[in-house]
C-alpha cells in the first residue's frame, strides 16, 4: 500500500458514511428553515453594525469572542480504528504515517475552519478597534497558527504514553479518541435520523435527578419517569435543551420586533422537531401487545415532558427581554406568541408526527 493510500482510503470511507446521513440533515424542510434563519441573522448582524456603539466593554465582548473561536473545531482525526493496533502488531510504520497525515490534514481543517469564524468577524473587528484591513488578516493569520498549534498538541497529548515515550505510541488511546470524535459527529445526525450503533453519551446530574419527583405529572404518565430520566442524563437531549435557551438568549439583546418572533419561534421549532425522537426511542423496549401501552400514551407523556421545557425556556427570554429593551406592549404580545407557539408544537405537532411514526412502524411490521 503507498504512502498515503491508508489515509485516503479511511477519509473516502468516513465521507462516504456521512453522506448517508447529509440527506437527512438537509432535507427540503431544513434547508428552508436554514435559509430563513441565514437571512435573518444577516439582517440582525447588519443592524448590530449600524447601531453596536464603541466602548470598552463591547470591544472586551469581541475579544472574549474571538477567543473562544479557538475552543471550536480543535478536536484532529487520526482514522485510527480499536484493530489497527493487532492488524499492524510488529510493522506499524502504515499506522504511524495514517496519524501523521491525519494529523496534518485536521491542522489544515482546523484552521480553515478558524479563518471563516475569523471572517465573520471581519466588519466588527473593523468598527470596534482603530485597525485596518491588513492588520485584520495579520491577526486572522495569526489565529489560524494557534488553532493548528492547538491541534498539533492534542493528537500529542492522546498518543502519548505516561510517562511520555516518542518512540512509542498509545494506539489503544488514539482509537478511543477517534470513536469519541465519531460519536459526538453521529450524535449530532442521530437528532435527524436514527444512527445505527450509536453510543450516547449518559452521565448523571445529582443536582437535575431531584427534580425528578416534582416534573408535573410525573407520577401520573406510566412513561413520562422513563422520558425525563434520558432528558436529564442524555448529553444530546439536556445539551439541545441548553443551546436553544442559550442561542435565544443571544439573540435578544441584538434584535427586537418581528424579526425576533421568527428567530426565537424557530429555535423552538427545531428543539422540538430534535426533541421528539426521544419518543421513539424506546419503541423496542416497551412492547405494546404486552404492555397496554398505546400511542396516545405516548403523546401525553411527551406533552408532560415538552411543556415545561417551553416555559422554562420563554420565561427565561421574557426575563431577558425585559432587562435588555425598553418595556413596551410588542414586548409583551411576542412572549404571548411564542408561548402559543411553542405549546402548539408540544401538543399538535408533536401529535401528529408520533402518529405518524408509529403508524409507519406498524405498517412495516405487517409486511414482514
Amino acid at each position: 500500500m503507498g504512502k498515503n493510500e491508508l489515509f485516503k482510503q479511511r477519509w473516502t470511507e468516513e465521507w462516504r458514511r456521512f453522506s448517508k446521513y447529509l440527506k437527512y440533515v438537509f432535507n427540503d424542510h431544513a434547508v428552508i428553515a436554514f435559509f430563513f434563519l441565514f437571512g435573518a441573522l444577516l439582517f440582525a448582524y447588519h443592524h448590530i453594525l449600524q447601531t453596536l456603539p464603541v466602548t470598552w466593554w463591547t470591544q472586551t465582548g469581541l475579544a472574549m469572542l474571538l477567543l473562544l473561536t479557538l475552543l471550536c473545531f480543535k478536536t484532529p482525526a487520526n482514522f485510527v480504528k480499536p484493530a489497527d493496533a493487532i492488524f499492524f502488531l510488529g510493522n506499524d510504520q502504515q499506522l504511524k504515517q495514517l496519524w501523521q497525515t491525519a494529523t496534518h490534514y485536521s491542522m489544515l481543517v482546523n484552521g480553515a475552519i478558524e479563518a471563516g469564524l475569523m471572517l465573520i468577524f471581519w466588519p466588527l473587528m473593523l468598527k470596534l478597534f482603530p485597525i485596518n484591513v491588513f492588520m485584520v488578516v495579520g491577526i486572522t493569520i495569526m489565529m489560524m497558527v494557534i488553532k493548528m498549534g492547538i491541534t498539533y498538541r492534542k493528537a500529542h497529548q492522546v498518543a502519548a504514553f505516561k510517562p511520555a515515550t516518542p518512540e512509542l505510541m498509545n494506539w489503544r488511546a488514539i482509537a478511543s479518541f477517534e470513536e469519541q470524535r465519531l460519536n459526538t459527529i453521529y450524535t449530532f445526525f442521530n437528532l435527524f435520523v436514527d444512527v445505527p450503533g450509536l453510543q450516547s453519551t449518559i452521565k448523571s446530574h445529582p443536582w437535575l435527578e431531584r427534580l425528578r419527583p416534582y416534573w408535573p405529572g410525573y407520577h401520573r404518565e406510566a412513561l413520562l419517569p422513563m422520558y425525563v430520566t434520558t432528558f436529564m442524563r442524555k448529553q444530546q437531549y439536556l445539551g439541545l435543551w441548553v443551546r436553544t435557551l442559550v442561542l435565544g438568549s443571544i439573540l435578544i439583546p441584538f434584535t427586537n420586533g418581528y424579526l425576533l418572533l421568527i428567530l426565537l419561534a424557530l429555535l423552538e421549532y427545531l428543539f422540538i422537531a430534535q426533541l421528539i425522537p426521544l419518543v421513539g426511542g424506546y419503541r423496542r423496549l416497551i412492547f405494546d401487545y404486552v404492555i397496554p401501552v398505546d400511542v396516545r400514551d405516548r403523546q401525553r407523556a411527551f406533552h408532560q415532558l415538552g411543556w415545561p421545557l417551553i416555559v422554562v425556556v420563554n420565561l427565561v427570554w421574557a426575563v431577558i427581554l425585559l432587562i435588555c429593551q425598553t418595556i413596551s406592549i410588542n414586548q409583551g404580545f411576542i412572549m404571548i406568541l411564542l408561548v402559543i407557539f411553542g405549546l402548539s408544537l408540544v401538543f399538535l405537532y408533536s401529535d401528529r408526527i408520533i402518529a405518524n411514526t408509529f403508524k409507519r412502524r406498524v405498517k412495516h411490521a405487517s409486511k414482514k
